[in-house]
């Protein structure tokens, strides 16, 4: 059982192991047939109490651990992350001397134009610390961008030292107006 790769397949083949119907199970488990059968097809809102009467009916241990994600921790070489993010600098070719020299441009781009594998990219590269600085030194187009960021920024306790463009040109034009 240890080789099935989620909770609910365990669940689901220590059950077909035991020849319980879900109904039997969720006699023993005291709940319903209906959670247990979300929990056996991958439901994603698994709750330890509910995993535990499972997990007791089912004459298991539950054991929850936290491993972490193999190859996350490998930082890709600047050419990975030039190749991978080329797409985003249709103006200017990227270049690896760019992400040292200039990773401020880097981020900015990759914040307001990439997805989140490119995010994650860029933070495995320059590192989580040195990444979020960047951000909070980052000058976003969008304001959604940049009320996004915000909430992340605060999160992490990092504090944002700059607006968006557009607040910038609105207190441009304000103040040539008088």
């Amino acid at each position: 059982m240890n080789g099935l790769s989620t909770i609910s397949d365990q669940i689901r083949a220590r059950r077909e192991e035991l020849g319980l119907s879900l109904a039997q199970l969720a006699r023993r488990a005291d709940t319903s047939a209906a959670t247990a059968s979300r929990y056996e097809t991958g439901w994603a809102r698994f709750e330890v109490y509910t995993l535990r009467k499972l997990a007791t009916a089912l004459g298991c241990e539950l054991v929850i651990s936290l491993r972490p994600k193999a190859g996350a921790a490998v930082r890709p070489s600047g050419s990975e992350v030039v190749r991978r993010l080329q797409r985003l600098f249709w103006d200017q070719r990227l270049a690896v001397e760019h992400l040292e020299a200039n990773p401020l441009w880097v981020v900015e781009r990759v914040i307001e134009l990439g997805r989140l594998d490119d995010i994650r990219l860029l933070v495995r590269f320059l590192g989580r610390e040195r990444f979020l600085q960047h951000v909070a030194e980052a000058r976003f187009s969008s304001e959604k961008t940049r009320a996004f960021w915000q909430q992340i920024l605060d999160r992490e306790g990092v504090p944002c030292t700059t607006r968006s463009f557009r607040d910038e040109a609105a207190s441009f034009w304000r103040a040539s107006r008088r």
